[in-house]
């Protein structure tokens, strides 16, 4: 078993820090631009409770009827109002 020194340990750290931030922030632009899609159709504070209502849908395992509530409340077509809902 060999002892590793310090910069050994950091030339591993520091690079895999970099890429657990960069996919963090990939991940939160994602979130960015799905939250704009909806916001093209309704205010900021009905997508939130939108959101909220499409997350518990698909906890229960109801996607489709998460699709059917997307596409009343907002009039988007069923592509997009499925892409949504799978990215939520």
């Amino acid at each position: 078993m060999s002892d590793l020194s310090l910069l050994e340990i950091l030339g591993v750290a520091i690079p895999a820090l970099f890429v657990c931030g960069g996919v963090i922030w990939a991940v939160g632009m994602v979130r960015v631009f799905r939250q704009r899609q909806v916001l093209r159709y309704i205010d900021r504070i009905r997508a939130e409770e939108l959101t909220g209502r499409v997350r518990q849908l698909k906890v229960r395992g109801q996607e489709e009827q998460a699709v059917q509530l997307v596409r009343g409340e907002l009039g988007m077509p069923v592509r997009a109002a499925r892409s949504w809902v799978k990215s939520v």
